[in-house]
């Protein structure tokens, strides 16, 4: 049966149709900038799905930009997104689409996606990184059948001395200097119209001390990195290994270049719908 598969981030939100969940071809659907009003954001998603031939359906798997609670069915915190927060979003998809509905963070759809398809293939301690409107990962750990997969909240650790206030509204987020939509508001300018290489060093400095900051806890070997202000500027990734080279002496980490780029959360949004569920925490 066809998956459909949602991706909702910040800035943008994409619809496709898989034929089949365990491949990484798909049909696109539509896009169109996604909606602060979370019941326009259902009506547009069924407006799009309802205007394709899409036969028998098995299911939705939707990425968003958002920490899913712990049940699975809502979204519990947004910065870029607050009218999403506490609203019955499984339920409401299903009363529209009338199949099961699965919800994760946008960032474990793309490691679920980039684990099965990209850079992290053989990879068993790996991560997955966004740096896009905002600041977001997630992490998997594997260890013989037992797979584990969760989101983190890596551009809301507080660095010292920060004193910037977040759009989540706690005081020091790392997401103050690297989220899209936070440089925007201070700076009065898109991060890919930005060219002085000063703000770029800041920007690398403070992202590697937090991806060394998650190397330390977690012990993870690699990260795959996407998200549209590295795509638009790739040479951060190698800006960013070195520093993280020479700030981490207890656990080195590989940066490595999302295989499937801005189709990560998409992608893994459809595989979702065949991950158990109880490999993933929210």
């Amino acid at each position: 049966m066809t998956t459909i598969a949602i991706d909702i981030g910040g800035s943008n939100t994409r619809l496709g149709l898989f034929p089949a969940p365990d491949a990484a071809d798909y049909m696109p659907v539509a896009k169109f900038p996604t909606q602060q009003d979370y019941h326009e954001e259902l009506r547009r998603i069924e407006e799009a799905l309802h205007s394709v031939e899409n036969g028998a359906m098995g299911g939705a798997g939707v990425s968003i930009a958002a920490r899913i609670a712990k049940d699975g069915q809502s979204v519990v915190a947004a910065p870029n997104l607050p009218g999403y927060v506490d609203q019955p979003f499984a339920r409401d998809l299903f009363a529209r689409l009338y199949v099961p509905v699965r919800l994760a963070h946008d960032t474990v759809c793309g490691l679920l996606a980039e684990k099965t398809f990209g850079s992290l293939r053989a990879i068993e301690r790996c991560a997955y990184l966004t740096v896009s409107t905002g600041t977001g990962a997630a992490i998997q750990l594997t260890k013989g059948a037992t797979t584990l997969t969760s989101s983190i909240e890596i551009g809301h650790q507080i660095l010292d001395g920060n004193q910037r206030v977040c759009l989540c509204g706690q005081v020091g987020c790392l997401e103050t200097y690297t989220g899209g939509r936070q440089i925007t508001l201070r700076e009065g300018h898109a991060p890919d119209e930005i060219a002085d290489p000063t703000f770029w060093d800041t920007f690398c400095d403070k992202l590697a001390l937090g991806l060394v900051n998650l190397a330390m806890l977690t012990r993870i070997d690699a990260v795959a990195v996407s998200g549209a202000i590295v795509i638009n500027r790739p040479q951060l990734i190698e800006q960013l290994q070195q520093k993280i080279n020479q700030l981490d002496r207890w656990s080195p980490l590989a940066l490595l270049p999302a295989t499937l780029g801005e189709d990560a959360p998409l992608v893994g949004a459809a595989r979702l719908v065949e991950t158990p569920e109880d490999t993933i925490l929210h």
